[in-house]
């Protein structure tokens, strides 16, 4: 398969909560018990802007950028930008998916994109930019950078049914790939130096002697993919992939496209990097003054912000977030009116 040399694309997902037509649609299809559609799930933060002046400051390289969406789009969004690909879900989705209230099989059909690069990078609208980024920072040698850190399914999760299709994305995995045979592989990119103080900690967990895998750290921010492992785990796991695929609503039976990250580490098809030290994920109800402080300082390069919040938190971090990315990038960008 020929890559498209240097170029990077941007794939970002989004969704205007407060859209009626949008909203008249969701109500045809009430979520079950066992679905997640929480309205923090779709609740708009008005700072996508900074989104694309992050891109534009931070990323002038960027190839392309994919905006996908129901098919509602900012009013304020410069839909004419030379870079801009402005992606409605019926134009890569199948039909008998639609309409579809869950990014899990939105993001699962992302390499059906039409015009998109082999190599992508892909944001959900709660992912930013506050530092410039090169390309070298989410590929390198045409492999995506990433690491490989083993790490127990269910610590990272803050949510039930989060915590549930990240097992079933393991038991996925588990079906194609030995934990012995993976250690032993990969044992250069597993124990890289390029990992910093984490190499110690793969190296406690690569001599504990499990027959399976238990998890693998996932950092929740922008994640560099090929088209190509997508395709691949199509081919090898179309049926589980097409089940969730018919979920309108997030529930705990998906997974998610986190399944590609999983299979190009299994197969050694990445860069070893040390992306903890670039990013960081931070839940608001949590962390929300370090948030905010870390953004006016462009402590990572790359964050995510979590939506935890109840309803009074959810009004004053909109407003400080909004507050804190106007310090670090106040001027309008091409990608806006």
């Amino acid at each position: 398969m020929g890559m498209d040399k240097g170029k990077i694309d941007f794939v970002i997902l989004w969704v205007d909560g407060n859209d009626q037509e949008w909203q008249k649609e969701k109500a045809k299809y009430l979520p079950q018990k066992n679905q997640d559609a929480g309205e923090n799930r779709y609740r708009d933060w008005e700072n996508l802007q900074y989104w694309f002046r992050g891109v534009e400051e931070f990323a002038p390289w960027v190839n392309k950028i994919h905006f996908v969406t129901w098919g509602h789009f900012p009013e304020w969004l410069n839909q004419a930008h030379p870079k801009l690909n402005l992606v409605e879900h019926k134009e890569f989705i199948p039909v008998e998916y639609l309409p579809t209230f869950n990014c899990n099989p939105i993001e699962l059909n992302f390499h059906r994109i039409p015009g998109l690069s082999e190599q992508f990078v892909l944001f959900n609208d709660d992912c930013f930019l506050t530092r410039p980024v090169s390309k070298a920072d989410f590929f390198r040698n045409d492999l995506p950078c990433d690491m490989f850190m083993e790490y127990p399914v269910g610590c990272s999760g803050h949510n039930e049914v989060f915590s549930h299709i990240l097992v079933n994305n393991f038991n996925l995995i588990g079906r194609h790939f030995s934990r012995s045979e993976i250690r032993r592989k990969l044992k250069k990119k597993i124990l890289s130096l390029k990992y910093g103080s984490y190499f110690f900690y793969n190296l406690l967990f690569y001599h504990l002697p499990f027959p399976n895998f238990f998890g693998l750290l996932t950092p929740h921010f922008a994640q560099p993919y090929l088209k190509k492992s997508f395709e691949e785990v199509w081919e090898a796991e179309e049926g589980i992939l097409k089940e969730t695929c018919t979920h309108r609503f997030r529930q705990k039976e998906d997974v998610t496209e986190y399944i590609f990250r999983l299979w190009t580490l299994m197969k050694g098809e990445f860069s070893p990097d040390n992306r903890l030290k670039k990013g960081k994920a931070y839940f608001l109800k949590q962390e929300d003054e370090v948030l905010y402080q870390d953004i006016r300082k462009q402590k990572y390069k790359f964050i995510c912000i979590n939506d935890d919040c109840g309803d009074a938190e959810y009004e004053i971090a909109k407003r400080k977030i909004i507050e804190s990315f106007e310090q670090i990038l106040p001027q309008k960008s091409e990608y806006e009116l």
